[in-house]
């Protein structure tokens, strides 16, 4: 098996009903500490025998989820189904609507079978009412927006027993190279990637399941989380995006503003003059080949610094965060720079990530420090917004109520909050670095926040 996956250096897929054989290239596979997920909340009580034929059923449609890491001994590393087992689904019994936050805490701090598969996770949260299915994967094969077509497929399979699938075409490797870009573009960057590659052989690291649990242990020791979501009803989802509109504001803008105040106003963000924020970009309508309904990465990120002399209003922060994130993506040099790290040779993506891990970072060239920004530490926060879907009914027997997203986990995932607006209904999942604090704080910055968002 190992010889065959050698030969193609490739992702091996399911045989039984389709074989495609795609390079995986995303700087690297280990990624040990980024996650990613959602949770679909279903109407009535779900049978975890009906649900787990539905799981079968869906790693045919996403092969990825039912996957696990091959390496090679040079560190080159591929996805690959073969070997992978069943997927193992956890029942367990749900008292309230907020009892996944706690799954997500608990979770978030175990390292993924990396070497055996399958990568993704199953809890389904039980009682006469309600049913949350929730879904953790490695972020590295996934992102947010893939997430809500893996979730309204699990329901509509859930619901459609007799329904035959098959495996659909993949899409294309994600790199810069995928993305609409000019010759000039990040060629300072590509030079400086293909040096290194090229010289920076020492010390190489090279990963396997016992070293990237170890680097997954160092990380949790000195990392923090407090995880709490809150939702806006329909009416003050749509009154926030006419009041966006009428300030010529995009909603992530808002969002961020809101939710730095709030860290703010209670001391979780220390005082200074400015701050950098990373936001993700969704680079769909970027790509050559456009992907349609695909699990992927198909995403990138951009960084900017938000200087704060004063102590600025929630609009006039908004306004602020809002001209500076427009003026950058209008750029695609900068949203692009991420993919450019594809390229690097995935032992020397290992040490990276061995160094953000372990605190080494200033064994690292300063130059290629400073295109990545590897300090774990130096983000103030993380703002994402999945956007706005519409679902159509999932079925009759176990309807599909919402969806509700999870925030991403992973070093400079300090402060987050990640959004998504279902059926115009805006959900949103907040990360707090902080130590862990009493149910009366989470209260206060739920309703901070909602302040701040229902703000005339």
């Amino acid at each position: 098996m190992n010889k065959e996956i050698d030969k193609f250096s490739a992702m091996d897929l399911n045989t039984l009903y389709y074989t495609q054989k795609i390079d995986y290239a995303r700087m690297s596979l280990w990624a040990p500490f980024y996650a990613v997920g959602m949770v679909a909340r279903i109407q009535g009580e779900v049978p975890p025998e009906l649900l787990n034929e539905a799981l079968k059923k869906l790693r045919i449609l996403y092969p990825p989820l039912a996957s696990r890491v091959y390496m090679r001994p040079n560190g080159d590393a591929f996805l690959t189904t073969e070997g992978v087992g069943e997927f193992n689904l956890e029942v367990r019994s749900k008292i309230s609507d907020f009892d996944w936050e706690r799954v997500v805490l608990e979770q978030e701090q175990i390292p993924f079978a990396i070497e055996h598969g399958p990568l993704a996770r199953f809890f389904l949260l039980l009682n006469k009412y309600s049913s949350d299915l929730v879904v953790i994967v490695p972020h590295v094969i996934c992102d947010g927006y893939s997430m809500t077509h893996v979730m309204y497929d699990a329901v509509a399979l859930l619901n459609d027993p007799e329904k035959v699938v098959k495996q659909p075409d993949l899409h294309p490797t994600v790199t810069w190279k995928a993305v609409q870009h000019s010759f000039l573009n990040n060629l300072l960057l590509r030079g400086l990637v293909r040096i290194y590659n090229q010289t920076h052989t020492k010390h190489m690291v090279l990963m396997n399941q016992e070293r990237y649990e170890e680097l997954y242990r160092i990380f949790w020791t000195r990392h923090h989380n407090n995880f709490l979501s809150l939702s806006l009803s329909p009416s003050e989802t749509n009154a926030l995006i006419n009041r966006c509109k009428q300030h010529h504001i995009a909603v992530t803008s808002a969002l961020f503003a809101a939710y730095f105040l709030t860290l703010k106003d209670l001391n979780f963000i220390p005082k200074g003059s400015h701050y950098l924020i990373s936001i993700p970009v969704n680079i769909r309508k970027w790509m050559h080949q456009q992907p349609e309904k695909v699990i992927g990465v198909f995403a990138s990120s951009i960084e900017i610094k938000i200087p704060l002399k004063t102590n600025p209003s929630y609009w006039e922060l908004a306004r602020l965060t809002h001209t500076k994130i427009h003026k950058i993506i209008k750029k695609h040099s900068r949203v692009l720079r991420t993919l450019v790290l594809d390229d690097l040779i995935p032992l020397i993506a290992d040490n990276l990530i061995d160094a953000i891990s372990t605190e080494k970072i200033n064994d690292l060239p300063k130059l290629l420090t400073h295109f990545i920004k590897l300090d774990s530490d130096s983000r103030c926060m993380t703002i994402s917004n999945i956007g706005r879907i519409h679902l159509p009914s999932a079925g009759s027997t176990y309807p599909l109520d919402t969806l509700l997203p999870l925030t991403p986990t992973g070093p400079g995932y300090r402060h987050s909050i990640c959004a998504l607006t279902v059926n115009d209904q805006m959900h949103l999942a907040l990360r707090v670095h902080q130590m862990h604090l009493d149910q009366a704080t989470l209260t206060q910055i739920k309703a901070r926040v909602m302040a701040y968002l229902l703000l005339e």
